[in-house]
């Protein structure tokens, strides 16, 4: 990513991230991460693949008005050249699936690749951090632990849920958006900090 002439600031603001977005309430956040990514971080160059669940809440409108661009959650939906998991998986610097949902963690850890966010996440060679969201009795479960687990040796950063108040039943509980700040960031770092290589474009 960078070379002698390049100040540390400069080598961030030109990071590409690709962030994906599950069906989870929590992605109401979207916005605001946004904003703290291009207006704190400096990152400039962002791209979106949302899950058919994500784009039936919130539309792909909002991703294209905060990003700049349109979000991918189609094959089709992908306008450069070859195919879409491919070319944004080379992409990518950094890969951030923020929330992620127990449906995705599953596949995640099993290596399904059954939409363009997953069969992505196998494509991909860049660091990922991985922000789980869902309600206390699902974050509790056995399978959902050992998904996490295997992640976590796979090499994956998990951003681990916090307390908070549920979107959808209002009560104090775990599995709100962990501290996904430091993550991000230490995953930007380090992709800026790597040399120069050729990318998809």
């Amino acid at each position: 990513m960078t070379d002698p002439a390049t100040s540390p600031q400069q080598a961030l603001a030109k990071v590409r991230l690709l962030w994906g977005v599950c069906g989870s309430f929590s992605a109401v956040a979207v916005p605001h991460v946004n904003a703290w990514l291009r207006g704190t971080v400096g990152v400039e160059e962002i791209r979106t693949i949302m899950t058919a669940q994500a784009r039936d809440l919130m539309g792909p409108r909002m991703i294209e008005a905060v990003t700049g661009h349109p979000p991918v959650t189609d094959w089709e939906d992908h306008k450069g050249g070859g195919a879409a998991h491919v070319a944004l998986g080379a992409w990518a610097d950094v890969l951030v699936v923020l929330p992620a949902t127990a449906n995705f963690l599953a596949k995640a850890a099993h290596g399904i690749a059954d939409d363009v966010l997953t069969a992505t996440l196998l494509a991909t060679q860049c660091p990922v951090v991985i922000a789980p969201v869902m309600n206390e009795a699902m974050w509790s479960k056995p399978a959902v632990r050992r998904n996490v687990e295997r992640l976590r040796e796979d090499g994956y950063e998990i951003v681990e849920p916090k307390e908070g108040i549920s979107l959808t039943e209002g009560r104090r509980e775990a599995g709100s958006l962990g501290d996904f700040q430091p993550a991000i960031s230490a995953a930007l770092v380090k992709a800026a900090a790597r040399p120069a290589h050729p990318r998809g474009q």
